[in-house]
């Protein structure tokens, strides 16, 4: 490396862009050059913004999806950007149907030749990253003179060269022996595909694949890596630490299995009747930077707060989703997170069963096998403190950097009624979804009465 003087020009790998003077004999390739250092450009500020999804592309199955046969899954129109900086947007909602069709010859190189995808084999039974990334083709044509013509068109050329998108699915092996959580998980693949052989209901299967879909975001969320970080969390060189890669999709970019190109987009569980359902925050996140410093990359980036408000998420699909996977009402109160869980995220909102909204959960059940205060009792049950609907945002943000709740190891949770929510509304039963709010036991207890702001039988004081 050789040294240079101050405010001497570094121009070496520069964006080159065409320099028109008058009376120069412009060409297609100044012009594609001039594109190029454009899209150069625009890959530069887009990497400054950072990769994920900006907003829609978000997936769910699609009702024409068969049983036993063609799968197909719906895409809502949206915007994300990827590791290259490349703006991808999808302009309409798309039907996506999950089959490998055959690759067709190249028609040119196109915008995006660095990400040819890697071939896909779809094999169900299996677990899939559906990824979206750039593509491009040739549209419309124009007429295109030569040299012997008179300055008559006499050929046709394409008119554009359209940048859109195109869908991958990758798939995901976990496993089978050593420690940790992919271990258990495909055991509990394992005993899923057994019941739906012997053809289980709904209700006996929902607990092992609930306890599957959770684990299984927790392993692209890398909990099981990031838990030691406490222990040690010092670089082990002068420009690296450990913990600046972590998580099943870091471990498929590491391999090639994911490249920058792509954007991950939900994680799919495909079995041989159908898929099982779709969890989109196990691998969907909000557009991020990247990390200030490479030696101490949680605390310098916005990765941990990202990740924290996807783990939020991630459990809210979930929870949503018992109450409407053909579970009775009776069910539904008897549901246990330990049965159900294996990770609960820092701070949660569960809905509970009430006079107009039965299809909902029991907290005395749900957390039944779980540590939480006792802050009053009523009727002999230790119930929930309450919480004024003013600290209710501040909660959730700040949970995002705190870590998820380890339902293995007995973690003390808060619990708690928000005023609001379980106050009657003018002296009438309230038609609103009544809710409990659950956070890690390190969050600061938020149920101390102060006066003049809480209102006493909708208060704790002692």
């Amino acid at each position: 490396m050789s040294a240079v003087s101050l405010l001497t020009p570094i121009l070496n790998g520069g964006i080159q862009n065409v320099n028109f003077v008058n009376g120069r004999i412009l060409t297609a390739a100044d012009m594609t050059a001039e594109r190029t250092a454009n899209l150069q450009r625009q890959r530069l500020l887009g990497t400054s913004v950072g990769d994920g999804v900006d907003s829609g592309m978000e997936v769910t199955l699609s009702a024409s999806s068969v049983p036993y046969g063609q799968q197909i899954v719906h895409v809502t129109a949206g915007l994300a950007v990827n590791r290259n900086g490349d703006a991808l947007q999808l302009v309409a909602d798309t039907d996506l149907m999950l089959t490998a069709p055959a690759l067709a010859a190249s028609t040119g190189a196109g915008l995006f030749v660095a990400c040819q995808p890697p071939q896909t084999q779809l094999t169900n039974p299996g677990i899939y990253v559906l990824t979206v990334m750039p593509a491009s083709g040739y549209q419309g044509s124009v007429p295109v003179t030569q040299l012997n013509s008179g300055g008559v068109g006499t050929i046709c050329a394409s008119q554009y060269a359209t940048a859109g998108v195109q869908f991958r699915m990758v798939q995901v092996n976990l496993a089978s022996t050593g420690t940790g959580l992919q271990q258990t998980l495909y055991a509990l693949a394992n005993q899923i595909q057994t019941q739906l052989n012997s053809g289980a209901t709904a209700a006996s299967l929902a607990p092992a694949l609930s306890q599957f879909r959770n684990g299984l975001a927790h392993v692209f969320f890398g909990t099981g890596t990031l838990a030691g970080y406490a222990a040690n969390p010092f670089p082990t060189s002068p420009e690296a630490s450990p913990f600046d890669s972590y998580g099943m999709i870091d471990s498929l970019r590491t391999t090639g299995s994911i490249t920058d190109c792509e954007v991950p987009l939900a994680v799919i569980y495909w079995t041989p009747g159908g898929i099982q359902f779709v969890d989109l925050w196990s691998v969907r996140r909000p557009v991020f930077p990247l990390f200030a410093s490479e030696e101490w990359p949680l605390f310098s980036g916005r990765r941990r707060a990202a990740e924290g408000l996807a783990m939020f998420l991630q459990f809210q699909d979930q929870i949503g989703g018992l109450a409407g996977s053909g579970l009775s009402a009776a069910e539904l109160t008897s549901v246990v997170a330990t049965d159900y869980f294996l990770y609960l995220p820092a701070v949660g909102l569960l809905p509970l069963a009430g006079t107009q909204s039965p299809m909902g959960f029991s907290y005395a059940e749900f957390f039944g096998n779980s540590t939480y205060p006792c802050s009053r009792t009523s009727e002999g049950l230790c119930t929930p403190a309450f919480i004024e609907g003013a600290k209710l945002d501040r909660l959730v943000s700040m949970s995002f950097l705190y870590p998820p709740v380890d339902l293995s190891s007995q973690e003390m949770v808060w619990l708690y009624w928000v005023r609001e929510n379980m106050e009657p509304a003018a002296g009438q039963a309230s038609s609103a979804q009544p809710y409990l709010i659950f956070t890690n036991g390190h969050i600061a207890y938020q149920g101390n009465a102060q006066f003049d702001l809480n209102y006493w039988d909708y208060a704790n004081f002692v």
